[in-house]
């Protein structure tokens, strides 16, 4: 059985349970009229058999359901340098990005060959970065320029990138996992709004995907519980780490 069946399943059992709307796998996932729905999947990152089940489960979505938007526990800026790379004809900004990783759970080959794996495979894929703005000062300062040689200093791209440093520097400074948290949401909400009525897909570390959990701190909602607060039935996720 594969991956995507399996998961496919318990996201059927587990919606079956708690929505008396809902009549089948095709009214939770494969149904083209049941637009503008998110689908969260939680992972520990850097894992090679769950980066495997990501892959699938992307692949299917891509090729079978017509998703194209993959948003992403990476920075705005981060995410959208991953755009300009996925348009290119080599793999030299995934390069630099991965090196930008270093020390991090992201540092790992099999994570940058997931990626690489997208491209080949699903290549109308379009990233959505919705973290705080990790590494601000070298893959952020490296898309500004980026920007910069473009002309595009007055474009929505700029001022994005600029509010992702800005959340990268002050959540650094003050090591404030409420803050994280609650701009992650703000982000997904911003990006996921810029859509019109299309289905996502999105992987983040399960300690921010549990649709009743609090966050790493035990503070506030944790990001799914906020988006499920805001779009209600419209929000699906399963903790990856757990099949």
């Amino acid at each position: 059985i594969s991956y995507f069946a399996l998961i496919l399943g318990l996201i059927m059992l587990l919606t079956l349970s708690a929505c008396s709307k809902v009549t089948g796998i095709s009214d939770i996932i494969v149904s083209p009229e049941s637009t503008g729905q998110i689908f969260l999947y939680g992972e520990k990152h850097g894992i090679d058999n769950i980066l495997d089940m990501e892959f699938e489960l992307w692949y299917e979505y891509y090729h079978n359901h017509g998703m194209r938007h993959l948003f992403v526990e990476l920075s705005y800026f981060t995410a959208e340098l991953m755009n300009v790379w996925m348009q290119s004809d080599n793999n030299d900004i995934i390069d630099e990005i991965y090196n930008d990783w270093s020390g991090t759970a992201s540092y790992k080959p099999v994570v940058k060959e997931f990626y690489e794996k997208i491209k080949r495979e699903c290549p109308e894929t379009v990233f959505h970065g919705t973290d705080v703005g990790h590494q601000y000062f070298s893959t952020g300062e490296r898309f500004l320029k980026y920007l910069e040689n473009n002309n595009l200093e007055d474009s929505e791209q700029y001022l994005l990138t600029k509010e992702a440093i800005e959340q990268g520097i002050f959540y650094y400074e003050h090591s404030d996992h409420v803050y994280r948290e609650n701009k992650m949401t703000d982000n997904f909400i911003r990006e996921f709004e810029k859509l019109s009525d299309v289905n996502i897909m999105g992987i983040y570390g399960a300690a921010h995907t549990g649709l009743n959990s609090l966050d790493y701190t035990k503070a506030v909602a944790c990001m799914a519980n906020q988006l499920k607060e805001r779009y209600g039935d419209a929000v699906f996720s399963v903790d990856l780490t757990k099949i």
